[in-house]
């Protein structure tokens, strides 16, 4: 019987709708990792106020970001396309078989101008030059100099999109304390390191047949090793972050997600769970940024009411 989570992920694969086809060509799933990250460290430092302007609007960009640069990587992606071996799951590399490469270049045009657009509008000078930085990066991840085909470097060019990108983001857009930051930034690194690290090795046979050597790849069956090191110093580095600022108490839900299953994947390790463990991982981010949001939304309506009521 299959998993529930594989389940969903097969349906939104296989949706006709217009709107699963514009999500998934512009890989929505790939931004909430990030979402999930900038949404609790910003209702922290915005105190749960989710409809504060600049709070809006750097969540827009971060999501045209993502869009962006996962978008150029999908121009560059036709070798990684004719080697993958689907499980029902279309992946970032299956994209070419259902959209043109044409649909998949003005997908990225589009997207960067909207990008530019809500920065330029946010106005925010710190903000604007790590975005820059950032695509920038993501733009020679892929080409030309391709980082992703150097070892440990584009893990960690990815490991820092998901983790200080939008920890970095919310303290420029809303002055947030540094001391908080940092925490942040400590607790989430190693866990987002992990994540990365599993999607290289879910991906290992594909980029060996095409001469990618990722991270993963150079590891070899060194690389389960790397993975019980990581989980060992992930929780030594929360349990930092905990004594560092208390307000990493919030990120703790993503950050058991992403131990769990890098724990099963250690204890029952193949490429083929890889997949799996990364799939879980993101389905659970996904539902945990939703929850989250909500829960966020109705105590500080509820906490605004009982302040009203009492002055």
């Amino acid at each position: 019987m299959k998993d529930r989570t594989l389940k969903v992920m097969e349906s939104l694969s296989s949706n006709k709708s217009s709107l699963a086809k514009f999500l998934r060509i512009q890989r929505s799933i790939a931004a909430f990792p990030i979402l999930a990250v900038y949404v609790v460290v910003g209702s922290y430092f915005t105190k749960l106020n989710f409809f504060h302007l600049h709070f809006f609007l750097g969540a827009l960009a971060l999501y045209l970001l993502s869009v962006a640069v996962n978008g150029y990587n999908n121009l560059f992606d036709i070798e990684e396309d004719k080697l993958a071996i689907s499980s029902g799951i279309v992946k970032a590399n299956y994209l070419l078989k259902e959209f043109t490469w044409g649909q998949l270049k003005w997908n990225f045009a589009l997207t960067s101008i909207a990008l530019a657009c809500i920065l330029l509008l946010i106005g925010n000078l710190e903000f604007i030059a790590l975005c820059a930085f950032t695509y920038a990066l993501g733009i020679v991840y892929t080409r030309p100099i391709r980082l992703k085909n150097i070892p440990l470097i584009g893990t960690l060019s990815n490991t820092y999109g998901f983790s200080i990108l939008p920890v970095l983001s919310c303290f420029f857009l809303l002055n947030g304390e540094l001391t908080a930051t940092i925490a942040f930034s400590l607790s989430i690194f190693l866990p987002s390191f992990a994540s990365c690290l599993i999607a290289e090795i879910a991906d290992r046979e594909i980029d060996r047949k095409i001469g990618t050597r990722t991270t993963a790849c150079w590891l070899d069956k060194r690389v389960k090793t790397v993975i019980k090191t990581v989980l060992i110093f992930s929780v030594a580095f929360y349990f930092v972050a905990i004594f560092i600022h208390w307000a990493v108490i919030l990120v703790t839900p993503f950050v058991v997600a992403i131990l769990y299953e890098t724990r099963k994947l250690y204890m029952d390790f193949t490429d083929e769970n890889a997949d799996y463990a990364l799939i879980k991982i993101g389905a659970n981010i996904s539902r945990g940024l939703i929850i989250y949001t909500l829960a966020a939304i109705i105590l500080h309506e509820t906490a605004a009411s009982l302040l009203s009521n009492i002055f």
